[in-house]
């Protein structure tokens, strides 16, 4: 998320909220709202639609392993669920 493009994708379509599960005890109760399964591994997204309803959850821990996943992979996974217009 760190290359220019991803992060302009990011910024235009998204609100990206972090969730700092830090030892597993902080913020799971938003997690838990959005049926984000942090434990499937993290980074663990989820995707909703401006009115809240979640569209996307990494349910099989699919970004469990993103820093070996193609930037490429990354950039379509957002393309995919960009809203839209």
């Amino acid at each position: 998320m760190h290359k220019p493009e991803l992060a302009a994708l990011l910024a235009a379509s998204f609100v990206v909220v972090e969730i700092n599960v830090g030892r597993y005890d902080k913020n799971l109760d938003l997690a838990q709202k959005y049926y984000v399964p942090i434990k499937r591994g993290i980074p663990s997204l989820g995707v909703l639609d401006s009115r809240g309803a979640l569209l996307y959850a990494t349910d099989q821990g699919q970004f469990a392993d993103a820093r070996h996943m193609s930037y490429e992979s990354i950039k379509d996974f957002f393309i995919k669920w960009e809203p839209k217009r």
